[in-house]
């Protein structure tokens, strides 16, 4: 049975709506810059999330300082099988962009993808767009990033409570 598979399974026997509340955890994050095309500095802020004590995803979220409004933030999100004996092809990773619009946030399901030139120590598959589309774990992916939203009070910029109107 593949990863996937297992994944899904896992959330047809425990459906989302019936599981444990889930628990937040910041870690770190690290700022960049000043990027070589544009000049501006960018935030990467990361954590954990866990359900009934274990961990169910790990979180990364990227934005440019001051520029959420115009540029967005990409929210990445690693699910799978966590822990002891466990490696990076047990999990999969799902990013979606934030685009700021008149009506407030938006997000959008983006095919996954490492960046140019690195090999991601985490995570064994990123999904396409159209392998999250449609499925359970496109609810689950969506109560994951709602949690990060409320939750992580280093995104204040990203979710428009820190920034500018």
């Amino acid at each position: 049975m593949g990863l996937l598979d297992r994944w899904f399974r896992k959330w047809s026997e425990k459906p989302p709506a019936a599981s444990a509340p889930l628990v937040l955890e910041p870690t770190a994050s690290r700022d960049f810059g000043p990027c070589e095309c544009c000049g501006s500095n960018s935030r990467t802020v990361w954590g954990a999330i866990r359900s009934e004590g274990a961990p169910e995803a790990a979180y990364f979220v990227h934005w440019t300082l001051g520029a959420v409004r115009q540029r967005g933030a990409r929210f990445r999100l690693v699910l799978g099988e966590w822990g002891s004996g466990t490696t990076r092809e047990d999990r999969f990773s799902v990013a979606l962009d934030l685009r700021w619009t008149d009506q407030g946030p938006q997000l959008m399901v983006q095919d996954s993808q490492p960046a140019p030139g690195h090999t991601d120590e985490l995570v064994g598959r990123h999904l396409r767009r159209d392998e999250v589309i449609g499925t359970p774990l496109a609810s689950r992916v969506f109560s994951l990033v709602d949690q990060v939203w409320a939750g992580d009070g280093r995104i204040r910029e990203v979710t428009g409570a820190g920034a500018p109107g």
